[in-house]
């Protein structure tokens, strides 16, 4: 029952749906679609829907548009409060719902979860073996699976070049931080060039273990945003 519970309380409990699209709104660079900023309309609508939601995320989406122009830093790097999530090791999924997260170590090397069923899966489920038998037709969860980590230390214009999210051109976005066609308001690569991604994991790996465990103890307690 805990395992059906845990993310049917993430969605209705825990603003999981609102919490991605905050994700997906901070990585809009990343992706190969549009993501319009939000309005008063909108803000309206969702909080009455959900009450509490504007506190939470109404700010985040007011310094998007603001930072939806070409020009402005882009909101990932922009100094927002917001804590780029950890990737799960075994889903791939941002791990948004912070309180929930989990860091273990499997074959001398550190991962990070976004439950405790995601690491008890790749630690114990999917391991060489489980519970004394032989676990060969499990696959294994190897190589370089998130793509934070393929790209880190890139420049941010320089990974966007690599993953084909460039128009004839050679130099307009694929993606863009609004809904609007006119050229003025394309960005370019010469707009976000000059900004370094970084890979969550391979950071917390570097750390030492008592700057770790303060890392984790704060990314589980979450952020709160601020104006830019």
């Amino acid at each position: 029952m805990t395992t059906f519970t845990r993310p049917f309380d993430s969605i209705v409990k825990k603003n999981y749906v609102h919490k991605i699209a905050q994700f997906f709104s901070a990585g809009w660079w990343a992706n190969f679609w549009r993501i319009e900023a939000m309005t008063e309309r909108d803000f309206e609508w969702f909080e009455s829907k959900y009450p509490g939601w504007y506190d939470e995320f109404g700010v985040w989406w007011e310094n998007y548009a603001k930072l939806s122009k070409p020009g402005s830093v882009p909101i990932t790097f922009a100094d927002t409060g917001y804590v780029y999530p950890h990737r799960c090791w075994s889903s791939l999924v941002p791990c948004v719902i912070r309180e929930d997260f989990q860091v273990d170590e499997v074959d001398g090397e550190l991962y990070t979860y976004a439950s405790e069923v995601d690491r008890w899966t790749h630690k114990e489920a999917f391991a060489a073996e489980y519970q004394g038998r032989p676990t060969p037709a499990m696959g294994r969860f190897s190589g370089r699976r998130q793509w934070e980590e393929v790209y880190d230390g890139w420049d941010l214009a320089d990974a966007i070049q690599d993953m084909g999210f460039v128009r004839p051109d050679g130099k307009t976005l694929v993606a863009q931080p609004h809904l609007s066609f006119e050229e003025k308001d394309m960005w370019t690569l010469d707009h976000v060039r000059g900004h370094t991604i970084r890979s969550p994991l391979l950071a917390l790996r570097e750390m030492t273990p008592q700057q770790r465990q303060t890392h984790v103890e704060d990314y589980r307690k979450g952020f709160k945003i601020r104006r830019v």
